[in-house]
């Protein structure tokens, strides 16, 4: 094999396995499959979003599309949390009902056109929490 051929070849699969950590959490197809709960003050009301149960959203390496929103070259920030304390501190709200660990993960998800979602929490490889308009859903990582 040409020297070149073989560089070309080792910096396309080192490319591959340098993917962003938080892209590769997310990536893939998702369903909406609860509401967990909800800050006191909303802009809808519970059956609005009892109506986003079975929702899709697919995640790209580019892109995030959630029900009829676009969210293209999205921007993450990603921190770590003692879930309780600051949710408390940040939401004003006691996340008795959010089935998250004690080390959250949370995801700030950056749009040019938002989409509804501020905040993603990892609850583990298959299940994540989103925070939409108030409102914090549970989606499930679904097969392709």
């Amino acid at each position: 094999m040409k020297p070149y051929l073989a560089a070309f070849l080792l910096s396309i699969a080192v490319t591959n396995l340098s993917a962003n950590p938080i892209q590769v959490k997310l990536t893939g197809n998702w369903k909406i499959t609860e509401v967990l709960d909800n800050q006191e003050t909303v802009s809808l009301s519970d059956e609005e979003a009892k109506s986003l149960i079975g929702t899709k959203m697919i995640v790209t390496a580019d892109r995030i599309q959630f029900g009829g929103a676009d969210c293209r070259v999205p921007q993450y920030k990603t921190e770590k949390h003692k879930m309780y304390a600051y949710f408390v501190k940040e939401f004003n709200f006691e996340p008795k009902r959010l089935p998250l660990p004690d080390a959250v993960t949370e995801i700030q998800v950056t749009c040019q056109d938002p989409v509804g979602i501020d905040f993603i929490y990892v609850r583990d490889q298959r299940q994540i929490v989103l925070y939409w308009k108030g409102f914090f859903l549970n989606a499930v990582r679904q097969a392709h």
